[in-house]
């Protein structure tokens, strides 16, 4: 999961929080370019660097700054639009240019794709014996992630703590239980056997009122599209054999409870709250990006709700 929405910053955006991050890590001295042909550079800097790749060592020479952005949330370096298509095709023959006519000593490349497969040393590698550039670095999303949790101004003068959910939590475990019960759901009993422990039990109506969660939502969505499958997922959670997993499935839940009740008013309906949460697991698990199971994904949240393992209890 990333911890900034940076997938949701435009291109230009992205390259003034890369110029940024380079004068904390290079210096003040970090000149960035404006938007139009980079000519394989977003941003420059000649000199010693302050604090990179680190204090004790830090390099010196001429340095360019390239920003590669991508809207995709799960992209990896490992793709082919990005590994191939975009530094091998176009790129490295911008930095040889460079290189050949003396204008850069070191070549750093920013990302906010995953540094999946061995990229993170493939993919210079590459641009090493193309180019001859001896010393270049990518810096994927961990490594800007890292570098924003270090500098935390940053991530306000980039305007992130605005675009920053104000729910946070880690879908990895919710995501082992709907990827598990994906698979094994044709093993599953079809029969509907438990629907009147769910449609119409006490208190659901006033917990409906409480959260605010409008009626139109809850009889389109919840009970026309979700509702039917609860009964499974009730099984599969209490099988034996599923222990671990039902384990995971609360742990979220009273993760996601605790965050939906402290942000609450930040949302103008409840309705708002659980398809805020149902992005947030969508965008964050390339595991759920499968039609079925962007679908089990709400299936999920609405048997959270209405079996009270999130929202606020009538009374």
């Amino acid at each position: 999961m990333s911890r900034f929405p940076i997938h949701q910053m435009h291109d230009t955006e992205f390259e003034d929080l890369v110029t940024l991050i380079c004068r904390q890590i290079l210096g003040p001295g970090v000149t960035s370019f404006a938007p139009g042909p980079d000519g394989g550079k977003d941003a420059k800097f000649e000199g010693t660097a302050i604090d990179f790749p680190s204090q004790a060592e830090p390099a010196s020479g001429k340095f360019i700054i390239q920003a590669k952005h991508a809207s995709n949330p799960v992209a990896s370096c490992s793709d082919y639009d990005f590994e191939i298509k975009s530094v091998e095709k176009e790129e490295i023959p911008k930095i040889k240019r460079q290189f050949d006519e003396g204008r850069l000593t070191h070549y750093l490349l920013f990302t906010n794709r995953r540094k999946t497969g061995g990229a993170e040393d493939r993919i210079p590698d590459r641009i090493k014996a193309e180019t001859g550039v001896q010393h270049v670095w990518l810096r994927g999303l961990e490594d800007i992630e890292r570098d924003l949790l270090h500098y935390p101004t940053i991530v306000k003068l980039s305007g992130l703590d605005k675009l920053r959910s104000p729910i946070q939590f880690m879908p990895d475990d919710i995501r082992d239980v709907i990827v598990a019960f994906h698979k094994h759901r044709g093993e599953m009993a079809s029969a509907f056997d438990s629907q009147h422990d769910f449609r119409d039990y006490p208190g659901l109506p006033r917990k409906n009122e409480v959260n605010g969660l409008t009626e139109i939502y809850y009889r389109e969505h919840i009970l026309a599209d979700s509702e039917p499958r609860f009964p499974e997922i009730r099984r599969f959670l209490e099988n034996p054999r599923n222990w671990e997993l039902a384990e995971q499935y609360h742990a979220t839940a009273n993760e996601l409870k605790g965050q939906i009740i402290t942000h609450r008013e930040q949302f103008v309906t409840f309705d708002e709250a659980l398809e805020h949460v149902y992005q947030l697991m969508h965008e964050r698990s390339a595991e759920l990006q499968s039609a079925s199971r962007r679908t089990l994904i709400k299936v999920f949240i609405h048997y959270m709700y209405v079996n009270c393992d999130i929202g606020v209890k009538g009374s």
